[in-house]
């Protein structure tokens, strides 16, 4: 027989016993609907996790600080001869040191308190910022600041209120403008210049350039500019604040505090920042060790609920393998005359295996279809209420990617040809002479 005259026969077989093939299709349909649902619900949580961490931060940044040395290399100081060893290594796309200093900052008669972040423009461009109003840093921006959206939105009058209105994220100032930055944290208001002490009052002329359109997560909260810009805030800030002697690092401007490393592949996050550790001895952060450790606990949720969802689909199976060995005792006269007639052993084993898998493939595909009803239909209706019992954070409570549905679908089909793999093996050891005998 060709292919063609067994796939005919499987299907005039399973129609012919249309209540059992539906009543193992929907066996096979509850099954491959738990599996995908209940995986999708951890997929969920996992997505619900790195939503969460990407507002806090960028997944890609690694944070180095000057707090170990004495690593093998022996180096101890965050200066640019350590960075320029930094770049060298495998995965980190771009190095910079970070000069930050928290300031007060005034304009149009308003004020509002936040950190200035000196770092190198490639990884203002590596992070991706958009800018809503003006334009990004430049080289050649000797004062320029890109401020967050939430710092402009947090200027305030002092004479007329007591501080910023924090439900608020529209900008309170044009950040575009003029500003000066101050060591005065009276600015503003009618004590401004007070309650100074030996400290020395620090005005610096800045230049608004642009403002960033982020709004939740860390980068709206801080004013960006050039590295030199911001070391020279900071060194101006140290001296005043030392009555104008200058402070035992202010004249040491290539050692810093803290180092951005950004890496373009995240899977090599984790690696280039044990390298940081272990061959440079400095202390280092980032968001995707946090991301690694939720991995693990989702990964145990995901195991889980799979494994639930497969007991369904176990149940699905044995139901399909009843299904098959009745029909080889049914139809033990058909068989026999097959063989009678030339029919191959392996054409009839083929035929059983064949009848099995449809059986897994259609009830597989029901069940695909249905998931993503059941998955529309939570994230729609019941994200909020779902979202709270498991404790998930994203924006859907469940996801189903592609390889998901490929693999559920395989599955259910394997499943089936499985559980019709002893039956066809009794069709094909039935004895010709036996079979006739019974019916």
């Amino acid at each position: 027989m060709n292919n063609k005259d067994i796939l005919q026969l499987c299907f005039g077989n399973l129609l012919r016993r249309r209540t059992r093939t539906i009543l193992s299709v929907i066996g096979v349909v509850i099954g491959t609907t738990a599996i995908i649902v209940m995986l999708s619900l951890g997929l969920g949580l996992s997505q619900g996790f790195q939503e969460q961490l990407e507002s806090y931060g960028n997944l890609h940044m690694i944070e180095v600080y000057n707090w170990g040395g004495g690593g093998s290399s022996g180096q101890s100081k965050l200066d640019d001869r350590t960075i320029t060893k930094m770049e060298k290594i495998d995965g980190a796309t771009v190095v910079t040191p970070q000069v930050s200093q928290y300031v007060v900052i005034t304009g149009d008669h308003k004020r509002a308190e936040a950190q200035v972040i000196g770092i190198k423009m490639e990884m203002l461009e590596a992070m991706n910022l958009q800018v809503e109003k003006g334009r990004m840093l430049n080289g050649s921006d000797k004062n320029g600041l890109l401020m967050g959206k939430a710092v402009a939105a947090s200027f305030y009058d002092p004479r007329r209120q007591e501080g910023r209105d924090w439900g608020n994220m529209e900008p309170n100032v044009d950040p575009l403008a003029k500003f000066t930055i101050t060591n005065d944290w009276n600015a503003g208001s009618n004590r401004e210049g007070q309650d100074m002490g030996e400290t020395l009052l620090l005005n610096i002329d800045a230049q608004g350039i642009g403002m960033l359109t982020n709004t939740d997560d860390e980068y709206a909260y801080n004013i960006y500019t050039t590295i030199e810009f911001a070391q020279k805030i900071k060194t101006e800030w140290e001296k005043a604040q030392n009555g104008g002697r200058p402070s035992g690092n202010s004249g040491n401007q290539s050692e810093y505090n803290e180092v951005m490393v950004y890496v373009e592949d995240l899977n090599k996050v984790s690696t280039v920042s044990e390298t940081i550790r272990n061959d440079y001895g400095f202390s280092t952060y980032s968001l995707n060790d946090m991301v690694k450790e939720m991995q693990k606990t989702t990964n145990m949720i995901e195991a889980v609920l799979g494994g639930i969802g497969g007991i369904s689909l176990l149940v699905a199976a044995i139901g399909i393998a009843n299904t098959m060995i009745m029909s080889v005792y049914e139809r033990t006269r058909e068989i026999s005359v097959m063989k009678v007639i030339g029919s191959s052993l392996k054409d009839i084993r083929k035929m059983f295996l064949l009848e099995a898998g449809m059986i897994g493939f259609g009830g597989g595909l029901i069940g695909i279809a249905l998931s993503y009803g059941i998955s529309f239909v939570m994230n729609r209706f019941l994200s909020g209420v779902i979202a709270g019992a498991i404790g998930g954070m994203g924006s859907k409570v469940s996801v189903i990617p592609w390889w998901l549905t490929l693999a559920a679908l395989a599955f259910a089909t394997f499943i089936g040809v499985i559980s019709g793999y002893s039956p066809a093996q009794r069709a094909m050891n039935m004895s010709v002479l036996e079979g006739l005998k019974n019916e």
